[in-house]
């Protein structure tokens, strides 16, 4: 059997254990993939966190010593799952390391952009983008605009913001069984629809 291994790039207040990585985790565990979650986010209860470009400063340093610790040639399949400033810190690991993997990005911010263009390290198709096109980080264009052009496959969810909720708690729930979805078939490798 092949060794299959996923990694969890939590966001600054949105930890693994928060839907969309918690349910992603739940897909993984029951397609065989070994999991290994990082917790950077140690105050993410916080009222009062720091800029994002510094929880990123923040998390680079610890996210790059854990990664050392992972023999990636170990796995014939290695998927990043991140969320927000997450997404950031699975781009700088693939590149720092070199890694042809698979990534999906949660809601990426605009500093994640250029690992989805000028710095992506595997084929678009290998990569997923969910986000709604309300988010405050990132505007919904840019983010189009850039996954059109790199052949970036994009999940955008209309009226939706930064957390990937809508007004109400069954809406919500319809909304992340539908992003479960999106999850499921890109995990299986069928073909992904087009920007």
């Amino acid at each position: 059997m092949s060794r299959k291994l996923v990694v969890f790039f939590p966001g600054r207040k949105y930890g693994a254990d928060c839907p969309l990585l918690y349910f992603s985790d739940f897909i993984c565990r029951t397609l065989g993939y070994e999991r290994y979650y990082l917790h950077y986010a140690a105050h993410r209860e916080e009222e009062s966190a720091g800029t994002v470009e510094e929880d990123i400063a923040k998390a680079v340093s610890y996210v790059m010593e854990h990664m050392k610790t992972i023999d990636f040639s170990l796995y014939e399949e290695v998927i990043l799952i991140s969320k927000s400033i997450g997404t950031v810190l699975a781009g700088k690991v693939q590149e720092e390391f070199g890694l042809h993997v698979k990534n999906i990005y949660f809601t990426p911010l605009e500093q994640t952009l250029i690992y989805l263009d000028e710095k992506r390290k595997n084929l678009p198709e290998e990569n997923l983008v969910l986000a709604g096109t309300r988010d405050g980080f990132l505007e919904a264009d840019r983010l189009m605009e850039v996954c059109k052009r790199a052949g970036v496959p994009l999940y955008q969810v209309e009226g939706v913001g930064h957390s990937m909720e809508t007004e109400d708690v069954i809406g919500s729930l319809e909304l992340l069984k539908d992003l479960m979805r999106q999850v499921e078939v890109f995990l299986s490798g069928e073909k992904i629809f087009p920007v």
